[in-house]
């Protein structure tokens, strides 16, 4: 073990002097990289040059190893001198994904590769990965990967060791946690991103790389119930480590759809055969490799639980099934095309109706769950306290009275989150204080269920012709359209419009939608101009010059959008906080 700790912190520093090596070709303009030719430019702000380190194919996956190994010389540092048999072999396996990775990139992601003579300019980074979310949302994802690899890599060892315990368990948790709350942060970041950069308003497309980054965390979040149950109470030991496998299997599947380009995405990189195939071939290994393992081991000791039907455990129980039913309908709707494209039928893609209503149902489910497990249980309950549920029943039918005519599903949807979350803070102090975490992560839940109804019903838009002068009503505000500047910033022209916002003849702010044009790569992109505050977002869209002083402009106005991404940071909140007071009693 001993050995085996040093040799990993060797090969991460063999690996961080790569990285910093690629990134000083990227900050020095050395356009003899072909990799640094592709996804730089002098011009480039040097915040940016750092971020095109990772924006394109190789740099990424270079990262990735990074990470990975960064999380395994961490566990092998911090199980140095722990006698179990459990860590040594956790460690192999991660070591064993490591190399496999590692064989992919330098045989064939290579991001040292040059040319001679030296390429005079570079091609510039893609203006679609210029913004900030963008720039943080891949580090991020690979740093989730690799903490929720570290879990598979525990549940796999106790797979092939003594079999899964609590103890186990606890590892597996403790580790599964800080990935999950790196994935939550990173989708967050990918989500502004297309929110302030794709200009249709909106902040979640279904698209399949998006729902590469969201399959893994589906199945994280179960996960992170399971576990809890399994080093609790000593049950859903199957569910755990299924789930910790799973999650090792979407993670690399993720890998598969971004870098072969076989779905339709703005995201994906373009279609390469000559990639794919030793990436599905890595990708089969893996899975392969641990559900054979899990099949063959998990079998050996098979454990029965018994709980009541209105028990905690219930709970839970339906939980992991409704993530699991999401996991499945979000996992057939991704892969479908890709499966459709592989046997040379043609490109398709499944869009955001089938995923919307294939969801809906159980999303309205998780929040029912989410109510009663959060306000006790009736059969253990005292008669005394079951009179809480009386006023969040109440507020639940005064929210769906007033919300009813955005539509009943709205309503009955808003309905049921003002009940749990009502419920959710109807507690005795003492259950408050030991329950904080959870309340903090489940509030989260419902401030995201909130945001993503509330958005979804009050949104309005118009798309027009405006010159200088003009203005147009939409949802009880003006929008005035002042003028456009044209301006040069480094590495782009811009066109920037300026339209102030009144409301009842006074003026409250002004919106700067931009059209950019990066001539390095010959590409135009169109800047969405924004104000927002707790409740509404004011959204607006410079288009094409229509005329003389006219151009195309398209609004929207909507509410809660912010909701979401502020929900999702409260439960990273309650998570980390969760994960601190565990360690503080496993202590």
């Amino acid at each position: 073990m001993r050995l085996a700790s040093y040799g990993t912190g060797l090969q991460f520093v063999l690996l961080l002097l790569a990285f910093v090596i690629l990134t000083v070709s990227f900050l020095t303009d050395d356009f003899s990289v072909i990799y640094v030719a592709q996804h730089s430019h002098r011009q480039l702000p040097w915040g940016l040059k750092l971020a095109a380190v990772w924006g394109g194919h190789e740099g990424s996956l270079l990262l990735w190893v990074l990470f990975l190994s960064g999380w395994s010389s961490l566990f092998a540092w911090q199980y140095l001198n722990e006698p179990d048999l459990l860590y040594p072999l956790t460690l192999c396996v991660l070591l064993i994904i490591t190399a496999l990775l590692l064989l992919f990139v330098v045989v064939w992601s290579d991001p040292f590769v040059r040319i001679f003579p030296p390429a005079i300019e570079g091609r510039d980074l893609n203006p679609m990965l210029q913004h900030l979310g963008l720039i943080l949302h891949p580090p991020l994802l690979y740093l989730g990967y690799g903490g929720l690899m570290i879990a598979a890599g525990v549940a796999l060892a106790s797979l092939s060791e003594r079999g899964f315990s609590a103890a186990s368990a606890w590892v597996c948790w403790r580790w599964a946690l800080p990935g999950w709350c790196a994935l939550t942060l990173g989708i967050i970041l990918g989500s502004w991103w297309a929110y302030c950069e794709l200009g249709w308003g909106g902040w979640w497309f279904w698209d399949p790389v998006e729902n590469a980054s969201l399959l893994p965390w589906l199945a994280a979040s179960a996960l992170l119930h399971s576990l809890y149950a399994s080093r609790q109470r000593g049950i859903f030991h199957r569910w755990s480590l299924l789930l910790a496998i799973l999650t090792l299997i979407l993670s690399l599947l993720g890998t598969l759809i971004v870098r072969t380009g076989i779905v339709i995405s703005v995201h994906a990189f373009a279609l390469d055969n000559v990639r794919a195939v030793p990436l599905l071939v890595l990708f089969a290994i893996v899975s392969l490799a641990s559900l054979s393992l899990y099949g063959w081991r998990v079998a050996e000791k098979p454990a029965a639980a018994r709980f009541g039907c209105w028990s905690r455990e219930m709970f839970l129980l339906a939980t992991l099934m409704l993530f699991g039913a999401l996991l499945l309908i979000v996992l057939i709707g991704t892969l479908y095309p890709m499966i459709y494209g592989l046997l040379g039928w043609g490109r398709l893609s499944v869009g955001a109706p089938y995923f919307n209503l294939a969801t809906l149902p159980f999303g309205l489910l998780m929040l029912v769950v989410i109510g009663f497990s959060a306000g006790g249980f009736w059969k253990n309950t005292p008669r005394d306290t079951r009179h809480r549920w009386a006023w969040p029943c109440a507020i639940g039918l005064l929210v769906i009275a007033l919300c009813w005519p955005t539509g009943a599903l709205s309503a009955l949807a808003c309905g049921l989150v003002a009940a749990a979350m009502l419920r959710l803070w109807l507690q005795p102090v003492c259950a408050l204080r030991r329950q904080l975490p959870a309340l903090l992560a489940h509030t989260g839940v419902l401030i995201v269920a909130a945001g993503i109804i509330v958005s979804g019903s009050s949104r309005q838009e118009i798309s027009l012709n405006l010159s200088p002068g003009q203005q147009v009503a939409l949802a009880g505000y003006e929008f005035r359209f002042e003028g456009v500047e044209l301006a040069a910033v480094e590495n782009y022209t811009t066109e920037k419009a300026h339209i102030t916002l009144w409301q009842k003849g006074k003026r409250f702010g002004s919106l700067m939608p931009e059209r950019r044009f990066y001539s390095a790569r010959r590409q135009q992109m169109m800047e969405p101009g924004i104000r927002w505050n707790l409740l509404h977002d004011w959204y607006a869209v410079l288009g094409e010059k229509t005329g003389a002083e006219q151009y195309a402009v398209r609004l929207y106005v909507q509410a809660g959008v912010r909701w979401i991404w502020a929900g999702a940071g409260l439960m990273m909140v309650g998570a980390l906080l969760s994960g601190w007071r565990g360690r503080k009693r496993h202590a």
